[in-house]
């Protein structure tokens, strides 16, 4: 038992020699930190909390479940008209009742930088209402929080931006570039109506931007590192690639099964298509992530997080991965089975389909070519005798990171908490942010709230709330943002 001991010590040493020898070439990639000028307008924080807290619980009020995004814009809408800023709604005139709304503040003192959008969308996803303590679209104040579908996913962080908004032409500072306050429809269905639309349809009202502040990325604290506070700023997204399948074979009496038949070609192509390319991969979109995870956590495993792409150190990080969700898909291709169905319906349990149907949810790394992807599921699926069908194709996508927002907003971020850091978001989840970077927007996506895993658990699911203090704080950091941008 000795001996063994010794020789563990000894290659966990050798291998940690090897490390730091292998540093230089295999480094991780630390974020920096724009200089903040700290000289913002004085503003009644306490006036605006209220307001703040108002608008949300009344937004929560109007549902807005895949649809109805009208009644919420018209709300917003009679908010700046008071402030006296002018807004407008362009909409796909097939559906004219999601309409995606622009107010934008010109610059009265420009200096030919381009604009920043604040960009948000106003649907939500589905609820019910048997699960939750409260009634889901009552938006009802209590313990300190605000309580109804959408307040962190995403009508409250919408709030924090137009409280932002509003406060930046309150405040009387000359502006030095554009800022667009945008809410975008049909973001929870696929943005057809919304994000596709204005970057196909309309792409000139982008012209004269270059940032985006988002969804995509959360603070967290308790989640990955106890006691710590990260700021996950999403600037990349996997690439998304979604299958419709369908399996024909000969039909039957469950007592004496044929070979083959479609629900078990069905079944053997999900088993096989899950283990391909499912080794987990760090790449330099998330070497960033791992380092700044490194930059809070003691030795050894600052080391080791720091050097998460050196060979001789990613191993020993492969367990942590994959025991957590969140980690595995940031450095896996995902396949995840959303559909499985016969065409027998409630028939008996012994009558074997002719027929079977799935769906398939394929999330790519950076660097994976979708198409490339393709045609390795398609040739699984013909060895199984199915038929599939691509119903969506996104490949991945990037902002950099070296921008004066990225480094801004990172700063701020970090400036409201001791011991906190900022991490650079691979986000396994598609957003708006997505076509944004197809039209040249360097967007980047946070929730600036600190969350914990219990709040997260809230989002798409029952009794979602938040904080009032996290309105507050989502309200400053983004407020804050925008000054210094307007230095």
């Amino acid at each position: 038992m000795k001996i063994n001991q010794m020789k563990v010590k000894f290659y966990v040493s050798l291998l940690i020699l090897l490390g730091f020898f292998a540093q230089g070439c295999f480094g991780g990639v630390k974020v920096k930190y724009a200089p903040l000028k700290n000289s913002y307008p004085q503003v009644p924080w306490d006036k605006r909390t209220e307001e703040a807290t108002k608008i949300l619980s009344e937004l929560l009020r109007i549902p807005t479940v895949r649809g109805n995004e009208m009644q919420a814009v018209k709300y917003i809408q009679g908010i700046l008209t008071k402030e006296g800023i002018p807004s407008r709604l362009v909409i796909d005139p097939k559906n004219p009742s999601r309409p995606n709304l622009i107010a934008e503040l010109e610059p009265n003192a420009p200096t030919g930088e381009k604009g920043i959008i604040l960009a948000n969308h106003l649907d939500t996803v589905e609820f019910d209402a048997k699960e939750w303590k409260v009634p889901p679209t009552s938006g009802k104040v209590e313990d300190g929080r605000i309580w109804g579908r959408g307040a962190i996913d995403m009508k409250g962080m919408a709030v924090m931006q137009l409280i932002a908004f509003l406060e930046l032409k309150r405040s009387g500072l000359p502006r030095t570039r554009k800022y667009m306050f945008l809410s975008l429809a049909d973001e929870e269905s696929g943005s057809k109506l919304g994000g596709i639309f204005l970057t196909t349809m309309h792409k000139e009202i982008f012209k004269d931007y270059e940032y985006a502040i988002n969804e995509g990325g959360a603070a967290t604290r308790d989640i990955v590192i106890p006691g710590s506070t990260i700021f996950n700023i999403q600037y990349a997204e996997k690439g998304n690639l979604w299958f419709r399948l369908k399996a024909q074979g000969t039909s039957g009496h469950g007592s004496t099964p044929p070979v083959e038949y479609a629900s078990l070609n069905l079944l053997n192509f999900y088993k096989e298509v899950r283990e391909l390319e499912s080794d987990i991969t760090i790449t330099e979109e998330t070497e960033a992530f791992f380092y700044q995870l490194g930059t809070i956590s003691n030795f050894p495993n600052s080391f080791f997080l720091k050097n998460a792409r050196n060979p001789f150190i990613k191993p020993l990080l492969k367990g942590t991965i994959r025991s957590n969700r969140h980690l595995t898909a940031m450095t896996t291709n995902t396949k995840s089975i959303t559909g499985l169905m016969t065409t027998e319906g409630d028939k008996g349990e012994n009558v074997i389909s002719g027929e079977a149907y799935g769906k398939l949810d394929v999330r790519l790394l950076p660097g994976v070519d979708p198409d490339e992807f393709t045609v390795k599921v398609k040739k699984i699926a013909e060895k199984f005798k199915i038929e599939a069908t691509v119903t969506d194709n996104n490949p991945a996508d990037l902002s950099p990171m070296d921008t004066r927002l990225f480094q801004t907003l990172a700063a701020v971020s970090v400036s409201k908490f001791e011991k906190s850091t900022v991490t650079p978001f691979l986000s396994p989840g598609k957003t708006d942010n997505s076509y944004l970077r197809r039209v040249g927007i360097k967007a980047y996506g946070i929730i600036p709230a600190v969350l914990k895993s219990e709040d997260l658990d809230t989002m798409h699911g029952k009794n979602e709330n938040i904080s009032i203090d996290n309105l507050t704080l989502g309200s400053k950091i983004l407020f804050e943002t925008l000054v210094e941008m307007n230095h």
